[in-house]
């Protein structure tokens, strides 16, 4: 109601798995602009992302470092971190941009603020995105929508 009366001009979802996706968009008669879902390497939800994509829907990771877990420790991530001189959550950081997923990392950390920010001076190569896709174990670190 609020969109099409022009008082917001997107609506987004949060933890839509496809088939919620697809009830919105057969029910519904807004596309939403954003699908926020957890995304990290551990949990990479490629088959969400290939259905966003598909649909025009942007798709925005929350907990995109994986709350500093594995995935900044992972010897993977920290030897791709090391051959490019940036830290773990830079390379997955960028790992995201590579991908064309929004991740809005959260800190209250000014100097960790500062190294989330500085990940457009480097590119991963083929052989990096592979190994780092590699990882996916389908692991969250929140509830899954489907088991509330």
């Amino acid at each position: 109601h609020l969109y099409s009366e022009g008082k917001t001009r997107a609506i987004g979802v949060s933890n839509f798995h496809i088939p919620h996706l697809e009830r919105i968009l057969a029910e519904g008669s807004i596309v939403p602009a954003v699908n926020q879902i957890e995304l990290h390497p551990f949990l990479s939800q490629e088959a969400i992302r290939d259905f966003c994509r598909k649909h025009g829907i942007v798709v925005e990771a929350w907990s995109p470092l994986m709350k500093g877990r594995d995935a900044l420790t992972h010897p993977v991530i920290v030897d791709i971190a090391d051959r490019h001189q940036k830290t773990p959550a830079q390379v997955v950081l960028r790992w995201h941009l590579q991908h064309d997923i929004v991740a809005i990392p959260k800190s209250v950390t000014p100097s960790r603020i500062r190294e989330n920010l500085d990940v457009f001076d480097f590119t991963l190569s083929d052989a990096d995105m592979q190994a780092i896709d590699q990882l996916n174990a389908n692991v969250r670190t929140g509830s899954n929508p489907d088991h509330k």
